[in-house]
């Protein structure tokens, strides 16, 4: 076989390499998409007969993650614009005022660490008790703190996703003010 031979067949391997990551590409994102997941069974006496390339199997389990990955992605934006969608502008305006006041984000920070008895509120906030007690009063309507089983005040578990939230907020805004 003349040098020429080799590199056409070496060119023509490659090339049938090359289609065959393509077609394993397509069917499993196929699969990924029809059925959410994929399956690959492998008859024990395919195993010990064929011994695949390890460069093959890292390309296909690098596809297969590549696949998933974007599926995911794109369901968990699908389900995010449903969210937005189906977000009733009302509600999402009251539980925002809820917290858009220094003194209460002051009293859900204080709960977020731990339970609070009223004095503590009081004492932490420098706020007199007829202030704390108005805050308390609409942080409790709002279903972000409940009173706890021993006494004092507990951050529910609402009240802990929307100090969660608007944590990210603040460090996705840089903390910065908008006019």
């Amino acid at each position: 076989m003349s040098d020429r031979d080799l590199q056409d067949d070496l060119a023509q391997f490659r090339e049938d390499m090359r289609r065959m990551k393509e077609d394993i590409k397509r069917e499993v994102q196929r699969a990924v998409n029809d059925r959410g997941s994929i399956r690959v069974d492998i008859d024990q006496d395919e195993l010990t007969q064929s011994e695949p390339s390890t460069v093959v199997v890292k390309d296909l389990v690098k596809m297969i993650r590549e696949g998933v990955r974007t599926s995911l992605a794109e369901k968990g934006e699908r389900a995010v614009d449903q969210l937005v969608d189906d977000m009733l502008a009302d509600s999402a305006a009251e539980l925002l005022k809820s917290l858009a006041n220094t003194e209460r984000l002051k009293i859900v920070k204080l709960l977020y660490s731990s339970n609070k008895t009223f004095s503590d509120l009081k004492n932490a906030t420098n706020l007199e008790a007829p202030s704390v007690n108005h805050h308390l009063k609409s942080l409790l309507r709002m279903g972000l703190i409940a009173h706890g089983d021993e006494g004092g005040y507990i951050l529910t578990k609402r009240g802990r996703v929307l100090v969660r939230t608007l944590a990210l907020m603040n460090e996705a805004l840089g903390g910065e003010t908008v006019d």
